[in-house]
């Protein structure tokens, strides 16, 4: 499928809120891996064209940031970042879903980079958390 006549439209907020609600409930019933890979069998079928126009991802992050703000309670940064990356990526936009932690306290965190750049974060609280492919290489347990 090709990316170009998506890449142009930005969602709603009350689309990413609902996208937002049903990755929710993906992550409960189904699970991190199973909800990952799900969205990852929808991008695989569409051509990564680059890294695509900063407005149009400016836009997208927006627009997941208020529908995320709509979600009753607080949408988490699992979810906010899964959709986010969802869209990007439909759109073929090259996107990183990143996934971190920081050991001490022990705290896991989520977010999108864009350019090497997070897009739904400020890159002073991402520093805090080493990226889980980063833990994995000084851990020994990379291939």
């Amino acid at each position: 499928m090709r990316a170009d006549r998506r890449a142009l439209r930005v969602p709603s907020a009350a689309e990413c809120l609902a996208r937002v609600t049903i990755v929710r409930w993906a992550l409960k019933l189904a699970g991190y891996d199973r909800t990952r890979q799900r969205i990852e069998r929808r991008i695989a079928r569409v051509e990564v064209v680059g890294d695509g126009d900063p407005r149009v991802v400016a836009a997208i992050e927006y627009a997941v940031a208020m529908g995320a703000a709509l979600f009753p309670g607080r949408a988490q940064c699992l979810e906010r970042s899964l959709v986010l990356y969802d869209y990007l990526r439909c759109r073929g936009i090259a996107a990183q879903m990143r996934l971190g932690i920081q050991r001490y306290p022990f705290m896991a965190h989520a977010w999108v980079e864009y350019r090497g750049e997070p897009i739904n974060d400020v890159p002073e609280h991402v520093r805090i958390f080493t990226a889980f492919d980063a833990a994995v290489r000084r851990a020994g347990m990379a291939p």
